[in-house]
């Protein structure tokens, strides 16, 4: 492979060296254009050295096109005055005047790069570019084509503003074929806003490229060969010439505003958006086109027939119920009674990526569930978590846990910790303090990613610790291991004998899964997935197997300890893996709710190192979501709950689990929120009530 861009540097040298000897050095102009063909062919060259570009016939094929746009590129560069000066003569021939020329030359440039631009994005990712409506299509043509039309203005009307409106394309591209390859998903607008947490953890993959950027690089150099040829037209008056191009920038700049903020416009073109399959969206209607639409609904809408008074007497109506009914049984009066005798302390555990697989028929290739943790049969609870995120979004499971808001009533694509100030919303941090316990958040990674430092603040936490507090820790897999965070855990309950509650977001399992750093592993088959992947999912659950080691320690020492203590634990979402496997194992037969539902599941477990009143202890399972954690373990232990708490435990009485994929009957049955349409009255109320409690107080 690498001896392709090797020979296409030789021949774009051996072009210069014939040029210098028959035409002299080359101009400051010429040199510059000659500088991108080098300088992307030696990042090629680099990446096939140390074996980062896939080999493949298709690869090479890329390969050797990227290698012949170069070849364009440089002799643009070097040639673009004779290649000017043959369009003149032939347009003499026609009778055209140079200024109508020019013109023409000048939309042909913006179309052609437009074009690039397009194919810099699209070609890059999405291997079914070829199925992509042509309404889709061309929409998004026009969006590119009115952006490289601001850029050619604003530069004066020079090429170099069409190399960097493909430039741009380019980077978006590659930045979506990286974020496909690790995480199986699409960007979402939300995605710029913590650009900082995604190169936080950036180092722990590897990146190879495929025939897709060799072809994103290939449109990005041919951009370069257009716009070397692009020159100004003459003009008597500079001041005029940059007054109209300006004037022209402001147009185009309205214009493509226009375009991607009209409310419902996108909607009224026919595009969708189904977040658990974004990439699959991406790729039949076009990054930008989707992008747009999701930009579009990023703010909170209010549930059909809100209003604030009518949300209040709904909350007190549960409230009331919850009064009557659960909290008047005999077991939630002895829980009460015991927790305001002992206050235990209340560890939440949120897991990175833990999730029980054995939900994608772990039976069938020798898979059975991290063993520990499912031989604990002294629980308060247990069972399935119906999660809204799949392999990153972190942040979303962590904010319905502590808030008790689920993202069904926040809305798809939004990222709540990146968007909204949290100083007003519920927060179990807040609720736990006022009943005078020290609150303290951990997670051993920076301490501004998915900005937890800004958002535990608001959310009532005491104190924060990040990775500065774990230095010299030990590391296993992505992070600090599990083990480190329990151990400092029990430092914190050591050093303070008081009531505790304690939000530990660990590290060590965070993706890839390629790394090979944790020695052999035990391996799994998964027939119709490839040697690669299956050994990715042999690490992942290598992995989830030293969690269930640490977790079965951590809870063993809590038990020698002569204090009342509670723990929850949870895994935010599976890995993006899990497409794949779910994939292989169910052929399209079923329809794409069920199908893609299993995969927006992981676990959890409620236990006590002491006898909690009113509480068998027996594993007991029942199905949950996220926002419903907390109002469960409060009502449990016996602990105070608001009147939100209250109104979501007798909503849970019907709707066991909701979360962005959809949401669980009574009888087990799952609906979609998007696609059913006699969904039960109190998932509506829970609307409303979540509304009043979150959104309707954002300043």
């Amino acid at each position: 492979m690498i001896l392709v861009p090797l020979l296409a540097i030789a021949a774009i040298t051996h072009q210069v060296v014939k040029y210098v000897r028959s035409e002299g050095r080359p101009t400051a102009r010429q040199i510059r254009w000659l500088v991108l063909p080098f300088l992307l062919l030696a990042v090629i060259a680099v990446f096939c050295a140390l074996g980062l570009y896939q080999a493949g016939i298709l690869e090479l094929l890329a390969l050797v096109a990227l290698g012949a746009a170069a070849f364009v590129s440089a002799r643009a560069a070097l040639h673009g005055d004779r290649a000017r000066a043959a369009v003149a003569a032939w347009n003499d021939k026609r009778g055209l005047s140079p200024e109508r020329a020019h013109a023409l030359f000048s939309v042909a440039s913006l179309l052609v790069c437009a074009l690039l631009g397009f194919l810099a994005i699209e070609a890059t990712y999405n291997y079914e570019l070829y199925l992509m409506a042509p309404q889709f299509a061309l929409l998004q043509y026009l969006i590119i084509l009115l952006a490289m039309a601001l850029l050619y203005f604003l530069f004066q009307r020079h090429g170099a503003g069409l190399v960097l409106g493909v430039g741009l394309c380019s980077l978006i591209g590659i930045a979506q074929y990286f974020i496909a390859s690790f995480k199986g998903a699409a960007i979402l607008p939300n995605d710029l806003f913590v650009l900082g947490t995604a190169a936080a953890v950036s180092g722990s993959y590897t990146y190879v490229l495929g025939g897709g950027t060799a072809i994103n690089l290939a449109c990005l150099l041919l951009s370069s060969a257009v716009g070397s040829l692009v020159k100004p037209a003459p003009s008597t008056s500079a001041v005029r010439r940059v007054a109209t191009n300006l004037g022209a920038v402001v147009v185009l700049l309205g214009a493509l505003v226009g375009v991607v903020t009209v409310p419902n416009y996108f909607d009224d073109l026919g595009v969708q958006m189904k977040y658990w399959y974004s990439l699959d969206y991406y790729r039949k209607q076009g990054f930008l086109t989707s992008f747009i639409a999701v930009a579009q609904d990023l703010p909170i809408d209010k549930p059909e027939g809100y209003t604030e008074e009518d949300a209040e007497e709904l909350k007190k109506a549960y409230a009331a119920t919850y009064d009557e009914t659960l909290g008047a049984s005999e077991g939630r009066l002895e829980a009460v009674e015991q927790f305001d005798k002992t206050k235990p302390t209340v560890i939440c555990i949120m897991n990175e990526t833990f999730s029980d697989l054995t939900c994608l028929d772990g039976a069938s290739w020798g898979y059975d569930g991290p063993a520990h943790y499912n031989a604990l049969d002294d629980r308060l609870a247990t069972g399935d978590l119906a999660v809204s995120v799949l392999g990153g979004g972190t942040c979303n499971s962590e904010f319905e846990f502590l808030t008790g808001v689920s993202l069904a009533y926040v809305g798809d694509g939004k990222y709540p910790y990146s968007l909204y100030d949290l100083s007003d919303a519920p927060s179990l941090a807040e609720q736990f303090s006022e009943l005078g316990y020290s609150t303290t958040a951990m997670h051993p990674n920076y301490a501004s990613n998915w900005n937890r430092d800004r958002v535990y603040r608001a959310l009532g936490f005491d104190r924060f610790l990040s990775i500065d507090d774990f230095q010299g820790d030990e590391v296993f897999h992505s992070g600090i291991s599990d083990e480190e965070t329990y151990n400092k855990i029990l430092e914190l309950l050591d050093g303070d004998e008081g009531p505790q509650f304690i939000f530990d977001v660990t590290m060590q399992n965070h993706s890839a899964y390629d790394q090979n750093n944790i020695g052999d592993v035990p391996q799994y088959h998964v027939d119709g997935v490839s040697d690669y992947d299956n050994a990715r999912l042999s690490e992942y659950l290598a992995c989830i197997d030293e969690s269930d080691r640490a977790l079965s320690e951590f809870l063993a020492k809590l038990e020698q300890l002569d204090r009342p203590v509670v723990v929850v634990f949870f895994g935010d979402h599976q890995p993006a893996l899990s497409q794949i496997v779910n994939d292989a194992l169910y052929p399209q037969e079923e329809d794409e709710f069920t199908h893609n539902r299993r995969i927006y599941e992981t676990t959890y477990s409620i236990w006590a190192n002491y006898d909690v009143a009113g509480n068998d202890q027996t594993s007991e399972r029942m199905d949950a979501s996220p926002a419903y954690l907390g109002a469960m373990t409060a009502e449990m232990i016996g602990a105070p709950l608001t009147d939100f708490q209250k109104a979501q435990l007798v909503t849970r009485e019907e709707i066991p689990a909701v979360s962005l994929m959809g949401l669980e009957t009574s009888d087990g049955t799952w609906l979609s929120t998007v696609e059913s349409s006699d969904l039960p009255e109190a998932y509506y109320d829970l609307a409303k009530i979540s509304y009043l409690e979150f959104a309707s107080k954002l300043r």
